[in-house]
């Protein structure tokens, strides 16, 4: 095994200790049109009805099926088996158009191509031993004119720790390929608890955008946004940034 497979096996087994704990949205939610997709996500892709999209690392599937709730015909891949199981059965409850398949982000079975859209969002990067492997990945399940879609979360905020109006690095923003050391509790992920130590990385927002583009897809958006809760209350929250969105398609 390789060395960024040992890192994503290692977490894999965090990710099936706590996914129970991380269960995808009720039944109901979803037959009445619910969405966890934020509005920025919607707006960078408002039509996605009938189209073919390939969810990467999709936890519980809370997302893919958002997206279905939308009409695209879904494929959401997770590593936990436990967390694909949730989704598959919340899926058949809805009836929605998403079916979830087991599998490592940098070994994705051979038939997942020629997709019209592949996404990933809200707590991914941060999980990638090898960004430029990844990037490739995105690129060459895309058919010709596909679009990648990524929002996550901002790599300051993963960095930093503190009063939204004293914040401090507790974490090297350029620390890249090198597991993080000294990640602030907060930014752990949803029911971890400290005995489950999963191994993290903090690629730069400049890394994550030129990984893409290397991979030969065409940037087309890059917009970062405050997200004042993430931090904490007060004013100067909105001062830092929370999130960010790419859009990229491929030639």
């Amino acid at each position: 095994m390789d060395r960024t497979r040992s890192y994503t096996e290692h977490n894999r087994v965090c990710w099936d200790q706590i996914a129970p704990a991380r269960a995808p949205e009720p039944t109901e939610f979803f037959a009445a049109g619910g969405s966890t997709l934020d509005d920025c996500e919607t707006e960078a892709l408002p039509d996605v009805a009938g189209q073919r999209l390939l969810h990467l690392q999709c936890a519980s599937g809370n997302e893919s099926l958002s997206w279905a709730v939308r009409g695209a015909q879904v494929v959401g891949v997770d590593i936990s088996a436990v967390a694909v199981r949730l989704a598959t059965e919340r899926a058949a409850q809805t009836e929605l158009a998403a079916r979830f398949v087991v599998a490592d982000v940098y070994d994705l079975p051979a038939e997942l191509v020629g997709f019209d859209v592949v996404y990933a969002s809200s707590g991914v990067v941060c999980w990638l031993p090898s960004l430029d492997r990844w990037a490739r990945t995105v690129a060459g399940r895309l058919r010709p004119g596909g679009r990648f879609l990524l929002y996550e979360h901002h790599p300051v905020w993963e960095a930093t720790a503190g009063a939204p109006d004293a914040l401090r690095p507790v974490a090297d923003y350029f620390g890249r390929s090198t597991p993080v050391a000294g990640l602030d509790p907060t930014r752990r992920p949803r029911a971890a608890v400290p005995d489950r130590s999963f191994v993290s990385f903090l690629w730069p927002l400049g890394d994550v955008v030129t990984a893409l583009a290397r991979a030969g897809l065409r940037i087309e958006l890059v917009v970062e946004h405050p997200v004042p809760e993430l931090y904490g209350a007060g004013p100067a929250a909105a001062r830092w940034p929370g999130t960010y969105l790419i859009r990229a398609m491929r030639s």
